[in-house]
């Protein structure tokens, strides 16, 4: 679980002008002001952080991968989702693309993790710090 650890969770904000866009860094165990202006914004209380890429730590080809991010997006038809990027502290593991979902209940966040067979998600309230939640795969 060191990974989830040493990756900062960018997720690609709204552009106010189709052009411009912003960032948004999450780290675990820290809170993020930015988050927090932008959840008020929107007003929501939450971003959930959860992608389909290499299911159980498994390094998948780039057909495979993007296949299973498509079944994701599918299965969060409904939902506010922004694109995210999992950018780790170090070049060994490959940056990976998910969605930062707004107001996502974490029953449902958890249930879909595990069903693209992901370990975890990272979750962050307003006002709170980003937190690692770990599903039953991760347990085994």
């Amino acid at each position: 679980m060191r990974g989830y650890r040493a990756t900062t969770y960018a997720v690609t904000l709204p552009a106010k002008n189709h052009i411009d866009c912003e960032m948004l860094g999450l780290r675990l165990d820290e809170n993020s002001p930015q988050a927090d202006t932008f959840l008020k914004t929107v007003k929501a209380q939450s971003i959930t952080c959860l992608n389909a890429w290499n299911p159980q730590s498994r390094v998948l080809n780039v057909t495979r991968n993007m296949a299973a991010h498509q079944r994701l997006r599918r299965d969060l038809a409904g939902y506010t989702a922004l694109p995210h990027l999992g950018v780790p502290d170090r070049s060994t593991w490959r940056p990976e693309p998910g969605f930062a979902v707004l107001d996502l209940e974490t029953e449902k966040a958890m249930a879909l993790a595990q069903r693209h067979g992901q370990f975890g998600i990272v979750r962050y309230e307003r006002g709170g710090i980003a937190e690692l939640i770990l599903t039953r795969l991760a347990l085994k």
